[in-house]
C-alpha cells in the first residue's frame, strides 16, 4: 500500500506561491510616485488644454473689440453723413424757396401799371414791396373806379389775394388802400416785348 504525504505537498505548494505573490518592499514607494507623476502630467495637460482655450478666447476678444471699434467708426461716420445730407437738403429747399419766391420788381410794376392804366380815374399814390407782398394806396374820381382797377389787377392773372382795404371819400374823390400778393402763374400769358425786355434785364 502506498502512502503519499500530501501535507508535506501542501506545504511546498503554499511555499512555492507566497514566493510568487510576495513583492519586494521598495515596490510600493515606486507604485505612488507613478500615480503622482500620472495625476501631475494629467493635471498639467488640463492646465496646457485650460490656458490654450483662454489664450485663443482673448484673441477673440481682442478681434472682436477691434470689429466693434471699426463698426462704431462707421456708424459714427454715417450719422455724420446723415447729419450733413439733411444740412444740404435743408439748404436746397431753402435756396428753392428763395428762388420759388423771388420777384422782380420790374416785372410786378410792369403788370401793376397794365392794370392802372387800364383803369380810368385811378391813380396810386404809394408802394410798397416786401417780398412777394404788395402795399398800395391811392384815389379814385369813384366807387365803381377802384372797383374796375380790382377786377383789371385780378385780370392780369399776376396777382393774388387781393384785399380792398376800407375806402374813405375827401373832396369829391375816394382813397383807397390794397394789398395783394405777386404770383406769377406757371403758364404765364403772353407778354409784350418792352415787358419781355424788362423781365429779362432784372
Amino acid at each position: 500500500m502506498i502512502r503519499v504525504n500530501l501535507v508535506k505537498a501542501t506545504k511546498k505548494t503554499q511555499v512555492k506561491t507566497a514566493r510568487k505573490i510576495a513583492l519586494p518592499a521598495s515596490f510600493t514607494p515606486i507604485f505612488l510616485v507613478v500615480i503622482v507623476l500620472g495625476f501631475a502630467g494629467g493635471g498639467y495637460s488640463w492646465y496646457s488644454s485650460l490656458s490654450r482655450q483662454s489664450a485663443d478666447l482673448d484673441q477673440q476678444i481682442q478681434t472682436l473689440e477691434r470689429r466693434k471699434a471699426q463698426l462704431e467708426a462707421v456708424i459714427k461716420q454715417d450719422q455724420i453723413y446723415e447729419l450733413r445730407k439733411k444740412l444740404v437738403e435743408n439748404r436746397v429747399r431753402v435756396i428753392e424757396g428763395l428762388q420759388k419766391n423771388q420777384v422782380s420788381p420790374v416785372l410786378a410794376l410792369d403788370h401793376l401799371a397794365e392794370a392802372v392804366q387800364k383803369t380810368t380815374f385811378v391813380w396810386l399814390s404809394s408802394l410798397e414791396q416786401k417780398d412777394v407782398m404788395l402795399n398800395m394806396t391811392g384815389t379814385g374820381t369813384s366807387l365803381s373806379a377802384i372797383a374796375d382797377f380790382y377786377t383789371n389787377l385780378n385780370a392780369t392773372g399776376y396777382f393774388k389775394n387781393i384785399d380792398l382795404g376800407q375806402t374813405q371819400e375827401s373832396s369829391g374823390n375816394f382813397t383807397f388802400s390794397l394789398k395783394c400778393e405777386f404770383a406769377p402763374p406757371r403758364n404765364p400769358v403772353a407778354q409784350t416785348p418792352e415787358v419781355q425786355a424788362a423781365a429779362g434785364g432784372n
